[in-house]
C-alpha cells in the first residue's frame, strides 16, 4: 500500500515557488515508487494481463493524484484532460519551467528590485535572493556570486548601511 501525505508547503501556489515545490515532489513521488511515472511516458500493459493492468492504472492514478493534490485550484484548472502524471509534469514544467527571453529579464528585474521591508529579518530578505537565484537558474541564467552580494548591499535600508562597509 502506498503512503502520501502533503503538507501546505508542498503546495504549488505558482512561478515564485516552483522549484522548491518540483524538489519536494520529486521526492514525495520517489518515496512511493512512482516517480517513473513523472519521467517517462509508461505504455499501458498488454490487457492480455489484466492484474499488471489493474496495478499499473493504480499506481497512474495515484501519482496524479498526489500532483493535483499538490497545485492550487487556480492552476489546476492548466492540467484539465491531461491524463497521465507524465503529460501532467511536463505541463506544469512547461508552464513554470519556461525559459522565454520575456521569462529571463522578468527575473532579472525581479532580482534587481529586491529590497529589505521594513521589519523583515536578515535570513527571510537573503530567502528571496536565493529563490529568485534558483528560478533564473532553472531557465538557464547564472548569476554570479559578485552580483548577489552587490545587490544584497544594495537592497539593505539605510539603517543597515554599516553592514555595506
Amino acid at each position: 500500500m502506498l503512503f502520501y501525505e502533503l503538507r501546505l508547503e508542498y503546495v504549488l501556489e505558482g512561478s515564485s515557488n516552483y522549484i522548491a515545490w518540483k524538489d519536494k515532489m520529486e521526492v514525495l513521488l520517489e518515496d512511493n515508487k512512482l516517480k517513473e511515472f513523472i519521467d517517462k511516458d509508461i505504455p499501458k500493459p498488454p490487457t492480455s494481463d489484466a492484474q499488471d493492468m489493474g496495478e499499473s492504472r493504480i499506481c497512474v492514478e495515484k501519482a496524479r493524484r498526489i500532483i493535483l493534490e499538490g497545485v492550487l485550484y487556480h492552476i489546476v484548472s492548466n492540467l484539465h484532460s491531461k491524463e497521465t502524471p507524465y503529460v501532467t509534469w511536463k505541463a506544469l514544467k512547461d508552464l513554470f519551467q519556461n525559459s522565454s527571453d520575456h521569462r529571463k529579464l522578468a527575473l532579472k528585474k525581479k532580482l534587481r528590485k529586491i529590497k529589505m521591508e521594513k521589519g523583515e529579518t536578515i535570513p527571510n530578505y537573503l530567502a528571496k535572493f536565493t529563490q529568485c537565484r534558483d528560478e533564473l537558474g532553472s531557465v538557464g541564467v547564472t548569476v554570479f556570486e559578485y552580483d548577489l552580494v552587490r545587490l544584497t548591499l544594495l537592497g539593505l535600508p539605510k539603517s543597515l548601511h554599516n553592514y555595506q562597509d
